[in-house]
């Protein structure tokens, strides 16, 4: 919740400069004081009555100005303090030019509870016979003392005010929470019974709790509010950091009280660390497939206690990374697992066909094929159809082309996309930026259903740059670029302007970069735009050397709603420590993808012991 500003301040008006006689002035044209309007109750002191009234001033309008022969500037000001419910006014602060006629020159106050304004007579030195005026109310409330000053040189007349309460008792507001971490499935419990509002008030107290659930309102004295009423109590749904703001509000116009709690919602019990690990990049990707997918038929738990039924398969070629970067968001948006197969041999691996024929009935049911027959065999979409299933081929004339067409009809063309680079790069590894790109184009971006397209390095081929410049739009936010390759591309579409901060501190822009020093900084970067923020049931890891684990590993993410962080296969770096280091106390699960060859026993230890894990479990 954005930061209000404090109500009843103002900023100080500016003292204007003086404006006498270029000459010697006489001794009648003397200045008196100037004085700006005070805006805070410390600087007035004033008094209260009981427990303690809230007052506020406002600055004066602007002073009477004349020409260059009047000795001052004709000011108006007003400090009001009140003890019991006599008010005085102090009015020392007022200024009369001394070039004002004072048999015309008038200063009055009015009370703002309906009786005579008061006056104060100008003398002939130009002063007020009296700086202080006392007046008593009848009834408790809350007035404005106004004060008037005319010199009788101007039409204009200079004005200053206050508010005042008299009688009446200010809000307090002292609110107190039962835990600021709580561990998930634990409520967070509010107490308000030491805050304190008028007996004549109206008040009401709003909970905001931070993660976008309705506030709690309740209206009355907070103190007599129950301490069982369930309105004061809240469960997050999930891990993570929230901000819960408890605001009052008297209703008589006093100043609105806050206070804010930050609220870390951990996890119950032991942080666990799993690794899926195959004998090669297709064992893999079924290790994966078969965690997290029950098997076909009823919709009772299998004999694993999988619920989750698969509604499609996504099929990629694990021999090239391409068709498979723009299919991760593709399988959170289809239901199902993404496999790889050898796409170069005449028939479906065995494991994996048998992988398909567990998860997907044939009715009702499609297995998506990614890119054209060079990716994937004619004949493995042969076999597919021979065993019942529907298939449906996604491919375009490169790999370009592919991603456009997964966006376009696997996608159903979502009103987001995200850009990251796709060609082979200097060692075969383009494929950097795009692994930690999929899972969140399946998290956060148009509602969780965005395509990812590729760029050539820095540069869009036509079709590309056509798609992706339809979502840029003004005052939208529909794209973004992942890795500084794609960043470049992006950039160089007409109308692009990339988020960043204007000169009044406002977000412009119509397209997100997420750019950091290297494929490490950039993965933990995207990990951050994850919602809830800052906070995942699941955090995945893979090398950010080699593809084939993190797609699969990728797309499982992308179905539980969590980022895929990147490593060096021997070395865990600094970026990818960071990134662990801030979800470590609100993530119950860490989840390694790849062999020892992928991400070293070294490494994984070194991600255990982040969140203090010795032992490193089987995914």
């Amino acid at each position: 919740m954005p930061e209000q500003p404090v109500p009843g301040t103002r900023p100080h008006p500016e003292v204007p400069p003086n404006m006498g006689n270029q000459n010697k002035p006489s001794p009648a044209r003397k200045r008196l004081s100037q004085l700006a309007v005070t805006t805070t109750l410390a600087a007035v002191g004033i008094g209260v009555v009981g427990t303690g009234a809230a007052n506020a001033a406002t600055p004066a309008s602007t002073p009477i100005s004349h020409d260059a022969s009047a000795s001052t500037t004709t000011t108006a000001a007003v400090k009001v303090a009140v003890t019991d419910k006599t008010a005085t006014a102090d009015l020392s602060g007022v200024v009369i030019d001394g070039a004002a006629d004072v048999t015309k020159a008038t200063v009055s106050v009015d009370w703002g509870d309906g009786t005579n304004a008061d006056s104060v007579a100008v003398t002939a030195e130009h002063t007020l016979a009296h700086t202080s005026l006392n007046h008593t109310y009848m009834d408790n409330g809350v007035y404005k003392v106004m004060v008037t000053v005319d010199d009788g040189l101007s039409t204009t007349k200079a004005t200053a005010s206050q508010k005042i309460d008299v009688g009446i008792v200010a809000p307090m507001l002292k609110a107190t929470v039962s835990t600021v971490t709580p561990t998930k499935g634990s409520p967070v419990v509010v107490s308000l019974k030491d805050s304190v509002v008028d007996k004549t008030a109206a008040a009401k107290t709003t909970i905001s709790w931070g993660d976008k659930t309705t506030e709690s309102v309740l209206l009355g004295d907070p103190s007599k509010v129950m301490a069982t009423d369930p309105k004061l109590s809240h469960t997050y749904a999930a891990v993570g950091s929230y901000t819960l703001t408890v605001t009052l509000d008297d209703g008589l116009g006093n100043d609105v009280k806050t206070e804010t709690f930050a609220v870390t919602v951990s996890v119950p019990g032991a942080v666990t660390v799993k690794r899926a690990a195959g004998n090669d990049r297709y064992d893999t990707g079924l290790i994966i497939s078969q965690h997290q997918w029950a098997d076909q038929g009823p919709t009772t738990p299998d004999a694993l206690g999988r619920t989750a039924k698969a509604q499609a398969v996504v099929l990629a070629t694990g021999n090239a990374f391409p068709d498979a970067l723009a299919g991760v968001p593709l399988a959170k948006k289809a239901n199902g697992p993404l496999l790889l197969t050898n796409g170069t041999a005449a028939t479906t691996n065995p494991a994996v066909l048998a992988e398909i024929k567990r998860v997907l009935p044939t009715k009702g049911t499609t297995v998506y094929i990614l890119g054209g027959e060079k990716a994937i065999s004619a004949g493995i979409e042969a076999e597919l159809k021979l065993q019942g299933y529907t298939t449906k081929r996604l491919a375009g004339e490169d790999r370009f082309g592919t991603a456009l067409k997964i966006a376009q009809e696997g996608m159903d063309n979502p009103s987001h996309v995200i850009v990251a680079r796709g060609d082979e790069g200097d060692s075969h590894n383009g494929f950097a930026d795009a692994l930690a790109a999929g899972p969140y184009a399946a998290n956060i971006w148009g509602g969780g259903n965005s395509a990812v397209v590729l760029s050539n390095n820095k540069v869009l081929d036509p079709a590309t740059a056509a798609y992706v410049g339809s979502k840029i739009k003004a005052d939208q936010l529909n794209v973004a670029a992942v890795g500084g390759q794609a960043d470049a591309a992006v950039k160089m579409l007409p109308g692009a302007v990339e988020l960043h901060m204007d000169s009044t501190g406002k977000a412009v822009g119509n397209f997100a970069p997420a750019v950091g020093k290297d494929r490490y900084d950039t993965s933990r970067i995207v990990a951050a735009g994850f919602l809830p923020a800052g906070a995942h049931d699941k955090v995945g890891v893979a090398t950010g050397l080699r593809f084939p684990d993190a797609l699969t590993g990728g797309a499982y993410m992308a179905t539980v709603g969590g980022p895929l962080l990147l490593t060096d296969p021997k070395v865990l770096p600094s970026y990818t420590l960071q990134a662990l280091t801030g979800v470590a106390a609100t993530t119950p699960e860490i989840d390694i993808f790849g062999g020892s060859s992928a991400v070293s026993d070294s490494v994984a230890t070194a991600i255990a012991a982040v969140v203090k894990v010795t032992a490193i479990g089987k995914f």
